[in-house]
């Protein structure tokens, strides 16, 4: 299914995801490094960028940035969820109500800030 959709090529240094960008698409890491300023989590080949506030939130709260120059897979949230509810339809909202808990408990402690 992925296969169909174009990759971007960003630049080292250009943003990926700004903060205030809506959290109806979600932005896969084919090749390169990304890093979120906020949080300070590095993103390698093959991860999902700022998959908690992908999942927890309606717009971005951070701001992730290429380190290396990357190539980007982005889909919408309906394909998204279409794709981890193939095993099972119980992981989208399972998903959803983990990532939710997590941010609500780093917030508590100011981890996330």
């Amino acid at each position: 299914m992925l296969e169909d959709i174009p990759r971007r090529v960003i630049q080292r240094g250009s943003p990926i995801i700004t903060d205030g960008d809506d959290c109806d698409v979600a932005h896969f890491l084919i090749s390169g490094s990304a890093k979120c300023r906020r949080s300070r989590d590095v993103y390698e080949t093959h991860d999902l960028l700022s998959p908690l506030e992908f999942l927890a939130y309606e717009t971005y709260r951070s701001r992730v940035v290429a380190t290396t120059q990357c190539r980007i897979i982005s889909c919408s949230k309906p394909m998204f969820r279409s794709l981890i509810d193939a095993e099972n339809n119980l992981t989208w909202p399972l998903s959803r109500q983990i990532a939710s808990d997590i941010v609500i408990r780093r917030n508590r402690t100011h981890e996330y800030c």
